[in-house]
């Protein structure tokens, strides 16, 4: 009998110290390609974003996305993905306005995404 209850606890404490982890690891990443989105809006603006420049940041998020969509609502990630998918072709054409708007958005959900991973009473109400 105690070794059920020690095979529970460690269990548990193995679950939500992976959940602790994996909060802290994805927010960590989230944020530093926030600041990646910080300097391609500022390269929009001087109007010397590449394809080539948009299409790396694109892959750091895909990359990203990749590890987070098991854990987070569907909604957001999918949100960021067409708002990529836009910039990508305000990106080839040099609409560098268009691209900044959609830019603008990506920023602001990748701010609010790592909230979202964090467990809360207002998250569960």
């Amino acid at each position: 009998m105690t070794k059920n209850i020690w095979a529970g606890l460690i269990a548990l404490v193995l679950v939500i110290a992976c959940g602790v982890l994996e909060v802290v690891l994805l927010s960590r990443c989230y944020k530093n390609l926030a600041a990646d989105c910080e300097e391609i809006i500022s390269k929009c603006e001087a109007e010397t974003l590449t394809v080539e420049e948009y299409n790396a940041f694109r892959d750091k998020w895909v990359d990203l996305r990749e590890k987070s969509e098991l854990l987070l609502p569907h909604v957001d990630v999918y949100e960021i993905n067409l708002r990529f998918a836009e910039g990508q072709a305000y990106a080839e054409d040099g609409d560098y306005a268009q691209l900044k708007a959609q830019l603008t958005v990506v920023q602001e959900l990748l701010d609010y995404v790592p909230h979202l991973m964090k467990p809360s009473l207002k998250h569960i109400v």
